[in-house]
Order: structure tokens, then sequence, then C-alpha cells
């Protein structure tokens, strides 16, 4: 068979178009089913703040890695950003009743603003939980506790029965290896197993929420052992 200049081109312009379909092209429609996701989350902005901010952080990195021509990071982080939404949609409506009626009984007497003129008490509260609620940390690909980390949540909930009038935020974190997807899950893994732990340290789970931020908030920002280190982990805040 002969191997014209025609034949080669048509060749060459297949192997082109075979390439193109490989690599896809950015994710349009899940960056709109994301971004609908969003808008129909719109209570959770109010209700469920964290994990709002979440999904809307994912769907931001989804279209900057469209814009820089990943597509494939983009598409994952795009199904991300959905879930994630979603899931605080979920937590929005749960928590409705009590968001948008604060007050909680109807009648109670108005608290005296002049009554926190000299001092802030819930100032020295939140300073207090950072201080006292530590971090625990995993290892790679890991959702274990180890006895350190069991330790460490003994002490954690040792202070969650004394204040007693606030929930318990777990954040779960990773490190920057593995798939934006598998992170967010990894994370999520990870503030369950201490929310778990939590309950059988008598920790009423009523109290505490959890959210996973995937690889997305880095305690260290740099992509070596020490830092991947230090960004397996759980942590704590308070509301």
């Amino acid at each position: 068979m002969m191997f014209t200049p025609r034949l080669i081109s048509r060749a060459l312009l297949a192997l082109a178009a075979l390439a193109l379909v490989a690599c896809g092209g950015p994710p349009t429609e899940l960056l709109k089913e994301a971004s609908t996701a969003l808008n129909d989350a719109a209570l959770a902005r109010k209700c469920a703040p964290e994990e709002f901010a979440a999904a809307q952080a994912m769907y931001e990195k989804a279209n900057t890695l469209a814009a820089e021509g990943k597509h494939g990071e983009a598409e994952s982080a795009a199904r991300a950003a959905k879930k994630l939404a979603a899931k605080a949609q979920q937590k929005a409506l749960l928590r409705k009743d009590e968001c948008l009626n604060p007050e909680g009984v109807k009648g109670a007497t108005p608290a005296d603003p002049n009554a926190f003129a000299e001092t802030d008490p819930g100032a020295g509260v939140a300073l207090d939980a950072q201080e006292a609620l530590k971090t625990v940390y995993f290892g790679f690909n890991a959702a274990e506790l180890s006895n350190e980390a069991r330790d460490t949540l003994a002490n954690n909930a040792a202070w969650i029965n004394k204040h007693l009038d606030k929930t318990i935020i777990i954040e779960g974190h990773c490190d920057e290896r593995g798939s934006t997807e598998y992170n967010l899950a990894l994370g999520e893994r990870r503030a369950l197993v201490v929310r778990k732990y939590l309950g059988q340290l008598g920790v009423d789970l009523g109290r505490v929420e959890v959210v996973s931020y995937g690889e997305e908030q880095p305690a260290d920002y740099a992509s070596n052992d020490a830092a991947y280190t230090r960004n397996r982990r759980a942590e704590f805040r308070t509301r």
C-alpha cells in the first residue's frame, strides 16, 4: 500500500481528533450544575456557613482549573463543589428553625447591652477554645486514631463537656496528594472518626458537627513530608 501525502495528512488529522476527544474540553455543563447547586443552597450561606464556604471555594477552584486548561482536574473539582453544595443545603434545612429564629423562646427578655460594656465573655471563651481544643493528626492516607490522638481527644472532650453552650465543629483536612474528590472524602472520614470517638468519651454528638475541606486549607503550604504531616489533621472550632 502506498502512503501518499494525502493519506498521511488524513491519518495525522484523525490522530489529532482522537487526542482532542481524549483530552476533552472544559466541563461547562458540570460548572453550570455546580453554580446552580450553589444558588439553590442560598439558605446555607446563613444556616450552614462553613459548608457553604467549602462548596464556594471548590467551585472557584474548578473555574480556575478550567481557565488554566486543566480540564480533568476542573471536572473533578466541579463534581466536588456540586456535592458540597448539596450537603450544605441539606444541613441548612436541618438548622433552618434555629438559624432563622435565633432568639428561641418567644417573649424572652432582650439582653441588656450595657451588661457587656466592660468585658466580652464570648471573646474569652473563643480564645479559651483555641487554646484548649488541640488538633489531631493522621497518618498518610489514613483515618485511624493513634494513641496520641486518643489522648488529645480525651482532653478535648473534657473541655467540651464543661462548655455545654457551645457547638463544636470538627474540620477534616488532608495533604495535597490525591484527587480533589478523594481528599474531600478522606477529610470527612477523619472528622467523623474524631466525632465518633468523642461520643465514646461522653460528648453529646448533637452538639458536634463535621465539615471536610480536603486539601483546600493547608496548615503548611510547602510540598514536603513535614508539611504533609502537619496537613493531615482534624481541627476544632466552636460556635
